[in-house]
């Protein structure tokens, strides 16, 4: 009889014994003043190196996916933020070089506003002939577009002369520099009673141009380094109150009756970007007013013989 109950009541004791059994344990395990028993004792002997053996395991293997899984993610973030700084420094090279250009077009339009008397059209340089000696020989501009131009058309910047064109082919027209052995301008050094001639020393290993002049006994100051040496308008290219250079040095070569001087270019060939060519230009009286200048004659415009040494 006691076996049928055990069959019939079989699965309610096991779900008994397996609900109280744990709570008993626990209940004996939790008193604070029981001794540990000699089976307990062989049981952690036993279990506690496996124990500790196996958590180190899991521990190292779990530092190295979270490390794998932590490192990828940085590898991932650094690629993108190598990407996106990349994008960033593009971005400030092109506003950096579109604010370089802003400025040099505002410079040319101050210059423009100033000039009033002057007919120009603005053109870009597009190419530079470099010699051996990284010297700016020559230089292209763009004339897409512009009517009317013929070689020995005075082209300037805001910073002074750069040359005339030399030749023009369809879209482009190459620039003779002053710095050009067959460039002459007539020019004067203000306020210093000094009018002559500025010919380009067009020697490759030489950059640069010359101030010639002829000593006359009523020169007011002497000629020092830094003076300004302007264009005065009788050569008929060039207008007048251009700078075409400055006095290197107050030393200077003496050639008979003429003393030559050296002068460095007011512009700098080599980063320029944008020129103004002058198609016209008209005489300006002494009130402002722009006055239509007389036309130009084929014959040489007659200039003081005594102080040129071209004349």
């Amino acid at each position: 009889m006691f076996r049928d109950l055990l069959q019939r009541y079989q699965g309610s004791l096991l779900l008994g014994v397996a609900l109280i059994l744990p709570l008993a344990l626990m209940y004996y395990h939790g008193k604070s003043n029981r001794n540990t028993s000699v089976i307990e004792k062989g049981l952690m002997a036993v279990t506690a190196p496996m124990q500790a053996t196996t958590r180190a395991a899991l521990g190292s293997v779990g530092g190295v996916i979270d490390d794998y899984v932590l490192l990828t993610k940085v590898k991932r973030n650094n690629t993108q933020l190598e990407r996106d700084n990349r994008v960033l420094l593009g971005e400030a090279l092109k506003s950096r070089a579109l604010q370089e250009e802003l400025r040099r077009l505002k410079k040319l339009c101050e210059f423009k506003q100033g000039r009033k008397e002057l007919d120009t059209v603005p053109a870009k340089v597009i190419g530079r002939e470099v010699s051996q000696f990284f010297r700016v020989l020559r230089v292209r501009i763009d004339v897409d577009g512009i009517e009317h131009l013929r070689p020995g058309l005075a082209v300037i910047t805001h910073g002074g002369v750069v040359g005339r064109i030399e030749k023009v082919s369809g879209d482009w027209a190459d620039v003779m520099l002053v710095t050009d052995s067959r460039s002459q301008a007539h020019a004067s050094i203000s306020g210093k009673g000094v009018v002559g001639t500025v010919k380009g020393k067009g020697r490759r290993k030489q950059f640069g141009v010359e101030f010639v002049h002829l000593d006359r006994a009523d020169r007011r100051e002497p000629i020092q380094p830094g003076d300004a040496v302007v264009t005065t308008g009788h050569d008929r290219v060039f207008p007048p109150g251009l700078e075409i250079g400055h006095v290197s040095s107050a030393k200077s070569t003496q050639r008979g009756p003429y003393h030559e001087y050296t002068l460095t270019p007011a512009v700098a060939f080599a980063t320029l970007e944008e020129v103004l060519i002058v198609t016209g230009y008209r005489a300006v009286a002494r009130d402002g007013d722009a006055l239509p200048a007389p036309a130009a004659r084929r014959s040489r415009v007659r200039v003081d013989p005594a102080n040129t040494p071209d004349g």
